[in-house]
């Protein structure tokens, strides 16, 4: 008994491996700042795309505006941020735990402010402020423990140059302006006593000084979009960029 033997199949039905059939174009790009489909040309501004509208935002905000009017928001900015990572350091450190590392987070915050207090731009300038005002906000949230310390002393201690050996008390006024001047080198004298703490404190300042780092911005162009061969024909040799 020989068995049937099915009938070959036609043209139509075999499988075509000479050309890929999509169902569907692919998408347009579009720009990175409006999210709009990029029709024919564009801009590259470090890796991302750019509509020839925004390019001219991109490059106006770039060259324009008031320099001493930036530098005033960042330091009104930084300052605050200052003011709020020291009330935070102090805040914590009344907990009675660790908190070395809020210091870190200070550095952030400073950096931050100050990053966009300068519209995005940043530079030594900034970079120069961030890490002051970091500096000021770790020695303000010290100050506290400083006046603690130069109150609780005995007044023999507080008064050991007084002649024949009189024990003089300090006022109150007095200890606070004294506390605010040690404060001042409180960081330092921290760092050289505990060499872990001086190592957060400088991790804080590289912090501040990262967040403003002067971002460098190059644009390229105008390229124009690679448009796609029609059905049948060879894809020919590349002459502009493609995006997509």
């Amino acid at each position: 008994m020989t068995q049937p033997v099915p009938p070959p199949a036609s043209d139509e039905a075999s499988l075509q491996f000479d050309r890929a059939e999509f169902t569907e174009a692919p998408s347009a790009p579009k720009c990175s700042f409006c999210q709009r489909a990029i029709k024919s040309v564009y801009y590259d501004l470090n890796t991302r795309l750019l509509c020839p509208e925004c390019r001219e935002q991109v490059e106006a905000e770039l060259t324009g505006g008031s320099k001493s009017k930036r530098a005033l928001k960042a330091a009104v900015f930084g300052f605050g941020a200052a003011i709020a990572g020291a009330l935070v350091y102090w805040v914590v450190g009344l907990t009675g735990y660790n908190i070395g590392l809020i210091a870190i987070l200070v550095g952030w915050m400073v950096g931050t402010a100050v990053f966009k207090g300068s519209e995005s731009r940043g530079g030594w300038f900034y970079q120069a402020l961030a890490v002051g005002l970091t500096y000021f906000a770790v020695a303000a949230s010290l100050a506290p423990d400083v006046y603690k310390e130069l109150t609780t002393q005995p007044p023999a201690e507080v008064a050991a140059d007084a002649p024949a050996g009189e024990a003089v008390e300090s006022s109150p006024a007095a200890n606070v302006v004294l506390a605010g001047v040690i404060s001042v080198a409180a960081p330092v004298l921290v760092g050289i006593n505990s060499p872990i703490s001086g190592l957060i404190y400088g991790f804080a300042l590289f912090e501040a000084w990262r967040r403003t780092k002067r971002t460098e911005l190059s644009i390229a162009g105008p390229f124009k979009l690679a448009e796609a061969p029609a059905e049948g024909e060879a894809a020919p040799a590349e002459q502009e960029r493609s995006v997509g």
